[in-house]
């Protein structure tokens, strides 16, 4: 899996290509920075002495000399001033260096330009790459293209921080040098333009795999073709190094692409005029990309995916489009989006892009163009995201809680009712305490550790588990303090009604009824919930889309049935006459929506969304121009400098969570929500200023009024969210989230209920009979006179990497898949560096892994009964695993509830149950209903009821 697979290269900054000079202004600037403040610290010693008696800061140097003797404080006061007027020196020479390197750069680069890049080549130096420079990449098109290894440094690439611009701009313009080898600008993601990151490639493997990684395509080619713009160009060009999975079942020549599926929609609307800040109210149609993104694919390849092909990125959602032919007797010809008409049956077409899909169309002369390239180059496609087997409930975060401002204490605290629980009730059970180490049917890929809890939950019972348990207990607190509570809702794609696509696509139906209906969505997942509140991040307006499941267990069984053969996915399905999209601002290329069933939250939503309507905007287009060294770098420094959207979540949160909500008047609440309308608007235009290089403009008039409501410091809350400090916060008032500071309980731990049975540590084993060297009952301090050399080493290593562990051991108990994705970025590589430097170091000492094993297990959990097990578990717990599931029975299986889709545990032998706890009795209680009836019918002697 790409998750798995993961490469090693260099990241490196703006100033590992510093000359000689300028790197000597860069350490005096650095220099004269840490001399300011050792300065400052001084000057705040001082300060806290005058403040003792009552003189604040400002006061200090203008205290007479009469007043300073009675004090005592003459000499700090002359301290005081030395140190002030020595901070000043500094300032004048800090700027005095930075704009002598400033200049200095600016000179260069400039030098460089006018004579073509002879001026100078910048070279990376080799003092400035150490292991701490090393990174890990996931496995993608790109990586495997160009042969780099897993697990192994790849020195063809490497990513540059920007901290410079003008060494940037040098860097991309000409190139740099390493080690001989010349290397030139590739990409930059959307994600890595946000944290003003580039990706380099040697010039010698760019050239050898440039039509490979284009797909036939160079500069020239799309130059000739009217350019493109330059910050789409290099998100298309991102997508080769995104994260894949070969999709080795994947047929080019089984392929088309047609137009996207779009109609115009009628509805309501808040229309946001970017010209003049104006918020007017239309009722209107308004043209919806149903399929923005999304294709579809036949079932036998599988289920719901997100895809990456060169210049093609999104979402294959299941849908059997030859069934829609055979069942409505339509036509199986479809034209592809250069006119050419495909007969899907007779060229056993399996898959069906879409225009929105295919980034790159209009450079290519057809279809069988791209597939040409596609095949003569070896390009191949890649697959992330598969739809799970088993979709686990999530939490829902602060954005979506805080624009409920109209809510109760009460319904508050129903909806953290569940979270409440799940902290009070930690170690009630043994269940309980293996869901809290993500040991549930949820987690279908396990640490050795989870593993092993499951198969001997025994294991629980000791103190290593007791101190990790604290550790998940103190997350807790801190995460539903955060907003982020346990809710009966799951994460899942969003997709289109495919239905209505196939009847436009098939049928030539201009207006497609499909088969969901304006207010409806269908997701299989909640087939006993009527109603579901259909959730995305960022969610920053009020975006609290409740809709109609027509999944419902109750809705017309023929209908229900009709839709469960179409919408044979776990994924939401949404109407073609819903503003869905534009509530949600989601397309369809891999986007997911948090779906609700929670009946206390939908009730407080539905309230709160009355009189709520979309908002629209009418945004800018990105026009293309020609790409050249130059267009990249600037489309690139515009994205650096003006692509900030943090700033506006933070803002909107700010007045969500002000005192108007919580007691201000209906005027100045309606002001409120105006103000996080434009700034709704203002942050789709950040988010596309990139492409577009357009940002509205502020009128002076709502200048002043948006920063009257965004002044203040963060909501209390961030201490948790953010782990802002009490400085950066405002107090805490009565808004939804902040009043989840005393909600929220901190239980102390206690496991004497779990009525464990002590750890049989030998069912760990693999040879119980092995001796070693060890002090009585492991006390007392251990010396290779009284204690084998390799367990003396293990404790010392235990220790060493500890931290670094710990993290990995947190990150392992977690296991979606987006979690994973962001955590092994950032810890995978350090993590696996110190079970490596583990393992190799104590194989010194002449034993093997199962040896090491047995021997540290025995000394950790028969001896010395030690906490200290990270590094066990971490670098020997497969082992661990083995040998348990030679020497333990297992005890319990997965099935899923009939009734409701829940997976969940049941003993191995039971062949019986197929209901969850809940569905049982929920069954019963229909059964009883069912017999009541029945005896009141023969009381009245009428015939029984057949349901």
């Amino acid at each position: 899996m790409a998750l798995e697979k993961q490469i090693q290269i260099y990241s490196v900054d703006t100033g590992s290509f510093y000359s000689n000079n300028e790197a000597s202004l860069h350490w005096l600037n650095h220099k004269l920075r840490a001399q300011r403040r050792e300065l400052a610290e001084k000057m705040k010693v001082i300060e806290s002495h005058f403040e003792k008696v009552g003189i604040c800061r400002d006061d200090i140097l203008d205290l007479d000399e009469n007043t300073l003797d009675d004090l005592g404080t003459a000499e700090l006061a002359a301290d005081y001033a030395l140190c002030k007027e020595y901070v000043h020196i500094k300032n004048v020479k800090i700027k005095e260096s930075k704009d002598r390197l400033l200049q200095l750069l600016s000179n260069k680069v400039e030098a460089n330009i006018k004579s073509n890049g002879t001026h100078h080549v910048r070279e990376l130096r080799e003092d400035a790459v150490t292991e701490k420079n090393v990174i890990s990449v996931f496995d993608s098109y790109f990586t495997r293209t160009i042969g780099a290894q897993p697990d192994e440094l790849c020195e063809d690439f490497m990513v540059v921080q920007v901290y410079y611009f003008d060494v940037i701009k040098d860097l991309i313009y000409h190139g740099f040098t390493y080690k001989g080898e010349k290397y030139v600008y590739f990409t930059s993601s959307a994600g890595q333009i946000r944290t003003k990151k580039t990706v380099f490639i040697k010039e010698s493997v760019w050239k050898k795999y440039e039509k490979t990684i284009m797909c036939g395509l160079t500069i020239e080619d799309i130059n000739a073709k009217g350019g493109n713009n330059p910050n789409k160009h290099l998100a298309y060009l991102a997508l080769a190094n995104s994260a894949t999975d070969v999709w080795e079942e994947f047929d080019i020549d089984k392929t088309i692409v047609v137009d996207d599926f779009e109609t115009d929609v009628f509805g309501t609307y808040d229309l946001v005029d970017d010209s003049d800040y104006s918020i007017k109210r239309v009722s209107d149609y308004v043209p919806i990309p149903h399929t923005d993104g999304a294709g579809m694919m036949l079932p036998c390849m599988g289920k719901n995916r997100m895809i990456r092909l060169p210049w093609v990125k999104g979402l294959l959602g299941v849908f059997d489009f030859r069934k829609f032919i055979e069942v409505n007797c339509c036509s199986p010809i479809i034209k592809d989006i250069y006119g050419k008409e495909h007969d899907v049956i007779a060229e056993d077409v399996q898959i069906i892009f879409t225009k929105s899909q295919f980034k790159m169309w209009k450079y290519y002369d057809s279809w069988d163009h791209y597939k040409e390239m596609y095949k003569k180059y070896g390009c191949t496609a890649g697959m992330t995201n598969v739809e799970e087997d088993r979709i686990k409930d999530a939490t829902i975060n602060y954005q979506m809680l805080q624009s409920l401002t109209d809510i109760s204490d009460e319904e508050i605290l129903e909806i953290a009712k569940p979270s409440i629980d799940k902290l009070n009730n930690l170690c009630s059970s043994v269940e309980n305490v293996k869901s809290a180490f993500g040991v549930t049917p949820y987690n279908t890929n396990k640490n050795a550790f989870q593993k092993s809890i499951e198969l001997y939950p025994d294991l629980l019972n000791d103190e290593y588990v007791k101190s990790q348990i604290r550790d998940i207990k103190d997350s807790m607190v801190k995460k539903y303090k955060a907003g982020k509570l346990q809710v009966h809702g799951k994460y899942t794609f969003l997709l289109p009604d495919f239905y209505a696509a196939c009847q436009r696509w098939f049928m030539g139906i201009e207006n497609p009824k499909g088969l969901l209906e304006d207010g409806e969505v269908f997701c299989w997942l909640f087939r006993k919930s009527e109603k579901l509140d259909c959730l995305r991040s960022p969610h920053l307006y009020r975006e609290h889309a409740v809709r109609r499941n027509v999944a419902w267990r109750k809705v017309d069984e023929e209908r229900r049935s009709w839709l469960r053969e179409w919408y044979c996915t776990d994924a939401v399905y949404t109407s073609s006459h819903d503003l869905i999209s534009k509530i949600l601002q989601f397309d369809v290329d891999g986007d997911k929506a948090l779906v609700v069933a929670d009946e206390a939250i939908i009730k407080v939503a539905e309230r709160n969304m009355q009189d709520i309507v979309p908002l629209y905007y009418n945004m800018k287009k990105a026009e293309p121009i020609q790409l050249s060294n130059a267009s990249i770098y600037n489309g690139l420094n515009a994205a650096f400098v003006g692509g900030n959207i943090g700033i506006y979540s933070n803002n909107i949160s700010k007045i969500w969570n002000s005192d108007v909500f919580v007691s201000g008047s209906d005027e100045e609440k309606e002001q409120a929500v105006k103000i996080i309308k434009l700034l709704c608007m203002e942050n789709n235009f950040v988010i596309d200023y990139a492409k577009t290089l357009y940002k509205p403009e502020r009128p002076s008039e709502m200048k002043e009024l948006i920063k009257d409501h965004t002044n203040d410091n963060l909501p209390h809350f961030f201490k948790y969210a953010k782990d802002k400090k009490d400085s950066q916060v405002v107090g805490v008032n009565g808004s939804f989230v902040n009043k989840l500071n005393k909600l929220i309980p901190n239980p102390r731990i206690n496991c004497r209920k779990l009525g464990l049975d002590k750890i049989d540590y030998k069912l760990l084993m693999s040879n119980t009979d092995i001796e070693f060297k060890v002090s009585p009952s492991g006390k007392g301090k251990m010396t290779e006179e009284n204690t084998d050399p390799m367990i003396i080493k293990y404790c010392e290593l235990n220790s060493q990497h500890r931290f670094v562990l710990d993290s990995a051991m947190r990150v392992d108990k977690t296991f979606s898949v987006d979690t994973i994705r962001k955590s092994q970025f950032k810890h995978n590589l350090r993590y696996k560096n110190a079970i490596d430097s583990i393992k190799n170091e104590l194989s010194q000492y002449g034993y093997n892994d199962v040896e090491i094993t047995d021997i540290l297990v025995k000394y950790l959990y028969g001896i010395k009964e030690s906490k200290h097990k990270v590094a066990l578990w971490l670098c020997y717990g497969d082992i661990i695993f083995d040998n348990l599931e030679k020497n333990v029975k297992r005890r319990t299986k997965v099935i899923q509830c009939v009734d409701c889709g829940e997976w969940f545990e049941v003993n191995v032998k039971d062949t019986e149950s197929c209901r969850c706890k809940e569905c049982v009795i929920e069954h019963k209680r229909v059964l009883e209903r069912l017999k009541k009836q029945r005896q009141r019918a023969r009381k009245r002697g009428c015939p029984p009821s057949q349901n």
